[in-house]
């Protein structure tokens, strides 16, 4: 693979190719003109030194699981995103076929057991990734958000897992119509603007339950989702991840008793939210600052709680997504930390990794996010 020199980027090339043994078919040297400028290639990527640590498969009875918001090509490609989301990124880096072919040469690189993906645009899936990885050993399965071509998409080992069941839900659906949210449909109620927003939302969670191949008295329960973006968004995000809470609670208590769960995704919160604070102590208080994030006019006060312990596996790092006006942590692998414990974390890109071409995306990096990636083994 030629990758040029940033000197010669932009460049039209004249390449003299002589012919070897072959002269007398080819015919005589000839020059060949690009048919476009030479970009740079990727040069030294983030994920490179990640790849040291996962260079092989986990043992048995050891789980490798990975988390990433992928970036979706929807997101990437608007004039909005160009100039004031991503600014500092070359425009040739952000086109889908640059970023897809370095997405699959991390992914592969990681060596995974488990991969959740979130804003995965249907055609990357379908064209891109599922054929990569299936390449690599790993089933996918894809389920997309009413109304936008980008959705969720979870990968297992074809050689460790087989899949049992799939329980995925949009959350707006459910609070609607599944009699498992009635309670909180019915406190949702008193509170009409909120309600709307929250039931406006495409948001979605993926729920796959898995069988190892080895052992089928070991299942797990696999959770992916993506919460709502905004910033002032936070009493929608704990709605949102009360009803996964609860629908979770339904496959892993009540469909397959006591079996644990991973639960992984971009859930745009912060470690000081309430989102979080509620994930990690199975309870929040009606008094919570986060029901009213949005004013007071969308102020929906409600305990509440689930039943899991859950921990996340790769703690709180300082951040997981870094663009030009932010960075924070909001992406976890949440686990059940009384049937799972945590082998390894593996380390994020140095922040200077990160900040090499100022910030996320770049021509070393395919999305805005880092992916969690973690080794995992039963308890």
């Amino acid at each position: 693979v030629f990758t040029p020199s940033n000197a010669l980027v932009g460049l039209r090339l004249k390449l003299r190719c002589t012919p070897g043994d072959g002269a007398q078919r080819y015919g005589p040297p000839r020059e060949v003109e690009s048919s476009g400028p030479v970009e740079a290639g990727p040069g030294a990527c983030t994920f490179d030194s990640r790849h040291l640590y996962t260079k092989k498969v986990c043992g048995e009875g050891s789980l490798r699981a990975v988390s990433y918001n992928i970036l979706a090509d929807a997101y990437a490609q608007t004039e909005f995103s160009r100039t004031v989301l991503y600014p500092y990124c070359a425009p040739y880096a952000l086109e889908l076929d640059y970023r897809q072919n370095l997405l699959k040469k991390e992914l592969a690189g990681y060596s995974a057991d488990l991969i959740c993906l979130q804003e995965v645009d249907k055609a990357v899936f379908v064209d891109s990734l599922a054929p990569a990885l299936d390449a690599f050993g790993l089933e996918g399965l894809f389920r997309i958000k009413e109304k936008q071509h980008e959705g969720l998409a979870t990968f297992y080992r074809r050689d460790k897992f087989g899949l049992l069941s799939q329980h995925d839900v949009a959350f707006s659906e459910a609070l609607r119509s599944d009699s498992l949210h009635r309670e909180l449909c019915d406190k949702l109620a008193k509170y009409p603007s909120v309600q709307e927003k929250v039931l406006q939302r495409s948001s979605v969670l993926q729920v796959s339950v898995l069988q190892s191949t080895t052992d089928p008295s070991r299942k797990i329960c696999v959770a992916n989702t993506h919460l709502y973006w905004h910033p002032k968004g936070g009493n929608i995000r704990l709605i949102q991840i009360a009803v996964a809470l609860s629908h979770i609670k339904h496959v892993a208590c009540d469909l397959y008793p006591s079996i644990p769960i991973i639960f992984c995704g971009d859930f745009n919160s912060t470690p000081s939210s309430g989102t979080y604070s509620f994930i990690n102590s199975g309870g929040i208080a009606e008094d919570h600052e986060d029901w009213v994030s949005n004013g007071e006019e969308e102020r929906c006060n409600m305990p509440l709680s689930h039943p899991f312990k859950l921990l996340s596996a790769c703690g709180e790092p300082a951040y997981t997504n870094y663009v030009g006006g932010f960075h924070g942590c909001l992406d976890y692998i949440f686990i059940d930390r009384n049937a799972l414990e945590v082998e390894q974390v593996i380390p994020l890109p140095s922040h200077e990794e990160v900040t090499t071409h100022q910030a996320l995306p770049s021509v070393s990096h395919p999305s805005d996010h880092i992916a969690l990636i973690c080794d995992l083994k039963w308890k």
